[in-house]
């Protein structure tokens, strides 16, 4: 039912891409009617004196999802945090204490559960400003090994696993030697992305807000990395990994090939986050907040509409960021250059969403941000008639600059309700912003992605 839940919300909003699919079909029944056959399944299954079964664990997870997709985020904490209770209750973030009859295939499975929600229980942190309950260097479990579903059953695996399966606390790290066999692969690559993420919120914090006590000093670390170098790590990870996992070819409906493509995509939008989260961090002038807003719209923009429209809701997240770091642009005194480099970017953003046709409310969302472009325009039009009939002719003749503007270097403030409106327009909160405000630009320890 939870799974039903989950396509079926997605189908709704039109998140799909395989155009022989009978939409019709897949909507007849509303989502919200699997939604609660779920939760009345998980509901009957959470006797705390038994060991909990692997889909009532996977109950709790899709249930997390669909909440996302539905925008109802205190059900996505409540659902997400049922499954961390559950997992503590058996130990099940330590691979000893599983069934000891389970075979191959229930052993893949919960391998990538429990890293599919460590991903999620990273991601819902930054997003919606939380705590992280789960730690990656408390996790006893392997990495999914990098082979295809059809090689490998409860009789064993059909070729050599391209991955270690060796149980330990750190199982990842293998920046250099990102192999091809399997669209797993990527998966797990972008699982070491997340804990780099993870590394990041927790060693950024601004520690002025935070009374300073004996045990700060006493593991306070001596041997620390900038936030720079960590960014020019990750990129040269990035640049480094196998093609199959950085281009992405039109979606064939096959998903022996297709699926490469959605790690592919699912990657970039990863890296474009950690860059996001670094910046946060470091701060930076107005010129390189439009600079990383606008790389990393365009980094989405080179993924194809198909994959764009799979990734659904949590896209306007990552969307949102970009919103973010734009308002607090917004919000000071800008000259001619800087607005028209803003003004670009949110342009840019209001196309992406068009793009996007239908679903998850985009196109309303892409009329929204031109509206409030066109506002900001007529008062930035406004401003700069008043500066320039205050000026003279000759001073008027000086400024010349090849986009036709005047005096470039004026600084001019917009109204605040109108930069505001930015973060109104958005379909759901974003805390990313507000986590970066207690952020400063401290050094990361030197473990990140050990």
């Amino acid at each position: 039912m939870a799974v039903c839940a989950l396509v079926s919300a997605r189908v709704r909003d039109q998140a799909i891409f395989n155009s022989s699919w009978d939409v019709e079909e897949l909507s007849e029944t509303p989502s919200e009617t699997f939604y609660d056959a779920a939760i009345r399944y998980s509901a009957g299954h959470e006797d705390c004196r038994k060991a909990h079964s692997l889909n009532t664990l996977r109950c709790f997870a899709l249930l997390a999802l669909t909440a996302i997709q539905y925008g109802k985020i205190r059900e996505m904490q409540l659902y997400l945090g049922n499954y961390h209770t559950f997992v503590a209750m058996d130990g099940l973030h330590d691979e000893s204490n599983w069934p000891k009859n389970i075979g191959i295939v229930e052993t893949e499975e919960r391998r990538r559960l429990i890293w599919s929600m460590y991903t999620l229980e990273v991601y819902s942190s930054i997003i919606w400003n939380g705590v992280t309950r789960c730690r990656a260097q408390q996790i006893k479990v392997a990495y999914t090994t990098e082979m295809d579903d059809d090689l490998f059953n409860d009789l064993g695996y059909n070729q050599p696993a391209l991955s270690p399966v060796d149980i330990g606390p750190s199982p990842g790290g293998r920046w250099d030697d990102v192999k091809t066999g399997s669209w797993l692969c990527g998966w797990n690559f972008t699982t070491d992305l997340y804990r780099i993420l993870e590394f990041v919120i927790t060693n950024f914090r601004d520690q002025k807000r935070h009374k300073r006590t004996s045990l700060s000093d006493m593991f306070d670390n001596k041997t620390a990395l900038s936030a720079s170098s960590v960014q020019d790590s990750i990129m040269a990870a990035y640049r480094n990994l196998p093609r199959c996992f950085k281009e992405f070819p039109e979606v064939t409906c096959n998903p022996s090939s297709d699926r490469y493509g959605f790690q592919a995509a699912n990657i970039t939008a990863t890296i474009q986050l950690l860059r996001m989260m670094l910046f946060a961090s470091a701060g930076g002038t107005i010129e390189e907040r439009c600079k990383i807003a606008s790389e990393v719209v365009d980094a989405f923009m080179r993924i194809p509409v198909a994959y764009l429209r799979a990734i659904s809701s949590p896209l306007l997240h990552h969307l949102a960021g970009i919103g973010a770091i734009l308002g607090s642009v917004l919000e000071e005194p800008l000259s001619d250059i800087a607005y028209q480099q803003v003004r670009v970017v949110l342009l840019s953003i209001a196309q992406l969403l068009e793009n996007l046709d239908h679903g998850i409310h985009s196109a309303i969302n892409a009329q929204r941000l031109r509206d409030l472009v066109a506002q900001i325009e007529s008062h930035w039009n406004q401003l700069r008639n008043c500066s320039e009939g205050e000026a003279s002719p000759q001073a008027n003749s000086t400024f010349q600059t090849s986009h036709g503007l005047r005096h470039p270097d004026m600084l001019r403030t917009i109204p605040s309700q109108l930069a505001t409106s930015i973060f109104e327009d958005w379909p759901w909160n974003l805390g990313l912003m507000q986590a970066a405000d207690s952020w400063s630009p401290n050094n990361l320890v030197s473990d990140v992605g050990d």
